[in-house]
């Protein structure tokens, strides 16, 4: 990677991770003007160093897309809009509509339930909350329920199908890339997940989202451009920001799934 930098003599750089190896191969590359946050003991790899916002002595937390921008800020750039933008190829639309097809929902509404995260263990509620609030939202809703998981996620959306005693969409059988899974966001009624990647894809095609989170901290992800609320559980523990909980992982197990259930329903106007 440095060998490529180096090649490309780049005159300006901009440290989007806080980590030093980040700015240590912008440094070795060769990079004229290298713009990043004073983290992670990197300062003199910096030509243009700027400190996190701060209050009362303590880091103050920021929506990360506010967080990238004040980078970009300091060479002059202009910021406008940030409402998300995301695309899907026209192959992922087409796989996302062979797959919906399949199990005869193509033309029906259908709310999407993201349970896994691969941050770690401490983001993902149990496989019963899942599997209730699966069932309830079938009762409630002329919705059918599918279920999307990422690689390694493929056990806990299994115990979600196991546990439900409704007839649920499991997908974890089928090959959904990245760009399927966006397709599926695009269409759905409703997405349920945890605090992961999903969430925005949401946000970008302003779709309802309810997010349940736990162990991070609100702050870092919240827009005004999200059509959904993050139903969150204040516990003296939390935020954390540990990816395997060691104590009883209260920040989760405290959700219930009758408030998931109410708020999915307030979102899709949808008398329960």
């Amino acid at each position: 990677m440095i060998r490529n930098i180096r090649e490309g003599k780049y005159d300006l750089g901009f440290l989007f991770p806080n980590s030093f190896s980040s700015a240590f191969v912008m440094w070795a590359g060769g990079v004229k003007k290298r713009i990043g946050y004073k983290r992670d003991a990197r300062s003199f790899l910096l030509t243009d160093g700027i400190e996190r916002l701060s209050e009362g002595g303590k880091f103050q937390p920021t929506y990360m897309a506010d967080y990238y921008l004040r980078l970009c800020a300091q060479p002059g750039c202009k910021t406008g809009s940030k409402q998300l933008e995301l695309f899907v190829s026209r192959e992922g639309e087409d796989n996302a509509n062979g797959l919906l097809k399949k199990y005869d929902i193509d033309k029906k509404p259908y709310i999407l339930i993201n349970p896994g995260a691969s941050y770690g263990s401490s983001k993902c509620w149990t496989a019963e909350g899942f599997a209730s609030t699966a069932d309830l939202l079938r009762d409630a809703s002329d919705c059918n329920i599918v279920l999307v998981c990422g690689p390694g996620e493929t056990k806990l959306v299994n115990d979600i199908e196991g546990i439900s005693k409704k007839n649920l969409i499991n997908l974890s059988k089928e090959s959904v890339s990245l760009d399927v899974l966006k397709a599926l966001v695009k269409r759905c009624s409703l997405l349920v997940t945890v605090d992961s990647g999903p969430r925005h894809f949401a946000v970008a095609f302003k779709k309802p989202v309810v997010v349940l989170m736990g162990p991070t901290d609100p702050r870092y992800t919240e827009t005004e451009y999200e059509i959904g609320k993050v139903i969150r559980e204040d516990v003296d523990c939390s935020p954390c920001h540990i990816k395997t909980c060691p104590t009883d992982h209260r920040c989760m197990t405290r959700i219930s799934p009758e408030e998931v259930v109410q708020t999915c329903m307030d979102l899709i106007r949808i008398e329960v």
